[in-house]
């Protein structure tokens, strides 16, 4: 299609200048030039555009372990999820309620980082390390698959825990800020997980 309106372009440059003076050649020169010049960078913004594209799908999922065991087999989920210990079913659903989160308001999930980490690292006193973090990752990865998305929903696996935990945090009498404070050093291990990747 930019070849066209080259052609075309440079056809009407040519038709324009027929029987003028030299001053129009130099002046057809110059806009052939800027017209070659504007299409090569659109060129190359569109192989640039492609590189990103590329490179975009490149970077999109490493699956768990996990997750490719049980694939969308919601029976074989709940199977696996019952072997997973307290810790590392709570750091799954916070994953997952923090995915949820951000596909309805991303600002809210945001802001609910450091609570949700913190308030596992507090019921549970285990934070993000190999195990929970293989957990942690599967939670994240659970959107790969609709059918495990529905039955947590369906089943309220992760509403469950998630209320448990903020029950447990209320009677201790554990304030938000402090959660919070937890969270940020939970957070710091995630992002060491995820650079390792």
């Amino acid at each position: 299609m930019k070849k066209i309106f080259v052609i075309l372009g440079c056809a009407a440059l040519l038709l324009s200048a027929c029987g003028k003076d030299e001053s129009n050649e130099q002046k057809m020169t110059i806009q052939k030039a800027e017209i070659e010049e504007n299409i090569s960078a659109d060129v190359i913004d569109a192989d640039v555009n492609e590189a990103v594209e590329e490179k975009a799908q490149e970077v999109v999922v490493f699956e768990d372990n996990f997750t490719k065991k049980v694939g969308g087999n919601t029976e074989k989920f709940k199977k696996e999820f019952k072997k997973l210990s307290a810790p590392q079913q709570y750091y799954f659903c916070a994953a997952f309620a923090m995915g949820a989160m951000a596909v309805a308001k991303p600002i809210t999930a945001s802001a609910m980082v450091n609570y949700f980490l913190g308030l596992g690292a507090h019921k549970y006193g285990v934070g993000i390390n190999d195990d929970t973090y293989m957990a942690f990752n599967a939670g994240k990865n659970s959107f790969l698959h609709e059918d495990l998305v529905n039955v947590i929903l369906q089943d309220k696996i992760c509403e469950n825990l998630i209320n448990e935990a903020t029950d447990y945090a209320v009677e201790k009498k554990q304030s938000v800020a402090d959660l919070d404070k937890l969270g940020q050093i939970e957070v710091e291990k995630v992002v060491e997980y995820i650079q390792r990747q």
